[in-house]
């Protein structure tokens, strides 16, 4: 009876040591997405967004860069998982039309990123494929006025996942068109377009064009 006892314990002392081993180990080589601040890029970003594109990492880092002012404005983004991912992303002011920038997004990438996925709302129009994804919103920069563009002001967001990713098809077109937006919506306020644009607090979801 008692070695018996002796048995159930150590073989819980066992199960216990290898609990906490793979607890440990999870923790170390996977947690470093939550380390991450609770809002990424210059508070533009919602860490959570960033963990639904990005696969598990041991480390990870990120950053933010605004520069030059008016037409010449751009704000960008990165973010680090381990050596084998990068989420990155622009925003710029461009002179562009809304049909411009959708023609060039539609085939960005040749064929074989297969159609595009798209959405819309208070003037924002948002399209993804492949592993990226874009924004336009409509933006006369300081300095300018509306009739000096050849076709007219905006601010287009392009970002991207490079190498691992966490999701696939719809679910990282989603996860990229939010990421998208919200450096989108940032770049908004630091770009200090004079036109007034409204930004939900998101669009609607995705549907293939």
């Amino acid at each position: 009876m008692r070695k018996n006892i002796r048995m159930l314990a150590l073989g819980a002392a066992v199960l216990g040591l290898a609990a906490g081993s793979w607890i440990s180990y999870h923790q170390f080589f996977t947690n470093g997405l939550d380390q991450l601040p609770a809002k990424v890029c210059d508070g533009s970003v919602q860490r959570d967004t960033v963990i639904r594109v990005l696969p598990d990492t041991r480390s990870a880092e990120e950053g933010a860069e605004n520069h030059g002012t008016g037409d010449g404005f751009m704000f960008s983004c990165h973010v680090y998982a381990g050596d084998d991912s990068i989420l990155s992303g622009e925003v710029k002011v461009q002179d562009s039309s809304r049909n411009s920038w959708e023609k060039y997004y539609k085939s960005y990438g040749g064929k074989s990123e297969g159609p595009a996925e798209q959405t819309s709302a208070s003037g924002i129009y948002a399209l993804s494929r492949g592993n990226f994804a874009s924004i336009y919103v409509p933006c006369i920069p300081s300095g300018s006025n509306s009739d000096d563009a050849s076709q007219a002001y905006a601010l287009i967001s392009e970002v991207r996942v490079i190498g691992e990713s966490r999701a696939s098809g719809l679910e990282l077109h989603q996860a990229l068109t939010d990421f998208a937006y919200e450096l989108t919506r940032r770049a908004y306020e630091l770009g200090k377009c004079k036109n007034v644009q409204s930004f939900p607090d998101g669009l609607p979801r995705l549907e293939e064009n």
